[in-house]
């Protein structure tokens, strides 16, 4: 059995992510990341680290019709639902660009590159994750990954594909 075995659709979707990610980290880069510091120098490695990842999933990827329609991992703008073990509790977060302007307020968000962000990209649903905080150690299981809209469509070629839960 094929190991990372993807719907066309996720595929198509995560093509499509990687495109639009560079695009955002073009306009991050102009806006706010313009001097070369410290700081400008971990987000570009940051984002080719992040983007690098996904193109090697994508590598070792096989589509078929019977391939999972869900996101395999965390992402930056997916929806990943936690459960806290020490307190016993749900929660969702959207994982967002910094300086990002969107936002639902049903749902927190956490930069990418926050500890928390950083923490949960990459992660699969039944994986445990402790995060760092100045405040002590967060201890999460990840229950569910979802996109933001998941009615999405993407345009591939010149056929639409729509991305599903």
């Amino acid at each position: 059995m094929y190991k990372n075995l993807l719907s066309r659709e996720m595929y198509d979707y995560l093509s499509w992510h990687i495109s639009e990610m560079e695009k955002e980290r073009d306009i991050l880069l102009n806006e706010h990341y313009i001097e070369e510091t410290k700081e400008s120098i971990n987000f570009q490695e940051f984002f080719r680290d992040y983007l690098e990842q996904i193109k090697n999933y994508l590598s070792t990827a096989t589509v078929d019709k019977n391939g999972s329609n869900s996101c395999p991992f965390v992402i930056i703008d997916s929806i990943v639902e936690v459960f806290d073990s020490e307190e016993t509790e749900k929660y969702k977060y959207r994982i967002v660009l910094p300086f990002s302007k969107q936002y639902d307020a049903s749902i927190d968000c956490a930069s990418c590159l926050s500890p928390l962000g950083r923490s949960l990209l990459f992660k699969s649903v039944n994986d445990n994750v402790s995060v760092q905080i100045p405040t002590g150690v967060l201890h999460y299981a990840i229950l569910d990954i979802t996109l933001p809209d998941a009615k999405s469509t993407i345009l591939t070629d010149t056929t639409a594909y729509t991305v599903a839960e």
